[in-house]
């Protein structure tokens, strides 16, 4: 059982049969509930297993093929399972975002950490110090002033560790989030840096190249992006501020990973480069936004690059219809408590009516508006009251965290297993 996992299903568990509440996981597991019997509450999030099992292979092949290590951002998922999983199959760590998720990544086991965030309060300070004491734990944060220096110097001085705090210089875009804004302020921070050697180490280069990903501009402002990182890790090591050891240079979020791989593969740091891709979104997949990412890292590459890269759509939130008010229009139990909208709104993707087959909506089938928890659809003749309509969903990130417990289905939607959400 994975570190973090609940022992027993929580009968507060959204969608999950009220039969099940308090069975330990593994028997509730082998009673095989089933979607489409009519098992569980509605609406229901689902994954689909055999989706995830190859997102994670295809991915992790994708990232050796590019000659680099995967830390996936758990922000995603927040799922101790997942995590195990995406661990289990060869990735370096997991990336977290803010200071509660590195304590919950650290008690479910996991042991190399890459917080891409500033680390600046000082409680978030003192967590991660506190972390640092056990010797099994290899942890990085992302840096970006000379007061952010001074803060983390000064408290690993007061804290008396036995080993200095790993860094990752960050380089941000003009209007972007976090971030040096020039060469020059990337320069004075390491010499900055390199003053506190004694508590502070700097050991690479980061970026969030995915402020661009959805710009008419993205591909050219992160080649820019990407060509600033090589020029100043060479700057930097050649001026020796870098600490001892690998020199990590990390970026790729989940839309333009193929150039990070492919451009921070090609820099030169006489052999000490190691580089990190951050990529999360990979594990579900989605029907919008990340479908679209892929089918544009696929026109922009040779099939030799991305041969190993085969996402398949792995989320899914199911609802059923409840009334059918006016011709053509149906109201279904799939609120935005249930399923993300911030990107796109989720899309009927499959049809089911009780005693029938799983298939394919009509084309015009579409949601129009999204309240709490219900949703108007259009283009909805010939459904009929009762009829489940199966949704994929955009940005897996703001769906993941409206659930609690998700449960893993086969092929034909019973449940094999369950995944836990930390949120």
């Amino acid at each position: 059982m994975p570190a973090g996992r609940p022992a027993a299903i929580d009968p507060n568990w959204k969608a999950f049969p009220p039969a099940l509440a308090g069975l330990p996981i593994d028997a509730a597991v082998a009673q095989g509930k089933s979607l489409l019997d009519g098992d569980f509450l509605m609406p229901v999030a689902i994954l689909k297993e055999a989706a995830i099992d190859q997102n994670i292979r295809s991915m992790q092949a994708f990232a050796e093929a590019a000659g680099a290590e995967l830390c996936p951002h758990g922000k995603t998922t927040m799922s101790p399972e997942l995590f195990a999983r995406q661990l289990d199959a060869g990735a370096w760590g997991m990336t977290a975002a803010t200071a509660h998720h590195v304590r919950l990544y650290r008690q479910w086991g996991v042991s190399r950490i890459l917080l891409a965030n500033q680390l600046v309060a000082p409680a978030d300070i003192a967590l991660v110090l506190d972390a640092l004491a056990e010797t099994d734990f290899e942890f990085f944060c992302l840096v970006d002033s000379p007061e952010g220096v001074a803060r983390l110097a000064e408290a690993v001085r007061c804290k008396d560790l036995k080993r200095p705090l790993n860094l990752l210089l960050e380089i941000g875009a003009t209007g972007g989030r976090t971030g040096v804004r020039s060469a020059q302020a990337g320069l004075e921070l390491a010499r900055g840096i390199a003053r506190e050697k004694q508590s502070l180490a700097l050991r690479g280069i980061e970026i969030f190249e995915g402020i661009h990903a959805f710009t008419g501009s993205g591909v050219a402002a992160t080649e820019a992006m990407l060509d600033e990182v090589a020029g100043t890790a060479r700057l930097l090591l050649d001026k020796g501020l870098f600490a001892a050891g690998d020199i990590i240079l990390t970026g790729g979020g989940s839309a333009l990973f193929d150039l990070c791989a492919s451009r921070l593969a090609a820099i030169d740091l006489d052999g000490r480069a190691k580089v990190v891709l951050r990529s999360g979104c990979y594990v579900t997949h989605d029907h919008g936004t990340y479908a679209a990412a892929i089918e544009a890292i696929r026109q922009r590459q040779p099939e030799t690059f991305v041969a190993k890269l085969h996402p398949v759509a792995a989320l899914e939130v199911w609802a059923v219809v409840q009334s059918l008010p006016e011709p053509g229009f149906a109201i279904v139990s799939l609120g935005k408590r249930d399923a993300g909208f911030d990107v796109d709104l989720p899309r009927p993707i499959w049809h089911f009516r009780p005693d029938g087959v799983v298939s394919r909506p009509a084309d015009d089938l579409r949601i129009t508006r999204m309240y709490d928890q219900h949703a108007c659809l259009e283009g909805a003749d010939g459904l009929a009251v009762g009829d489940l309509i199966g949704f994929g969903i955009s940005h897996p990130c703001s769906t993941f965290d409206r659930w609690r417990a998700i449960p893993v289905v086969d092929e034909d939607y019973r449940m094999i297993d369950i995944v836990t959400t930390g949120f």
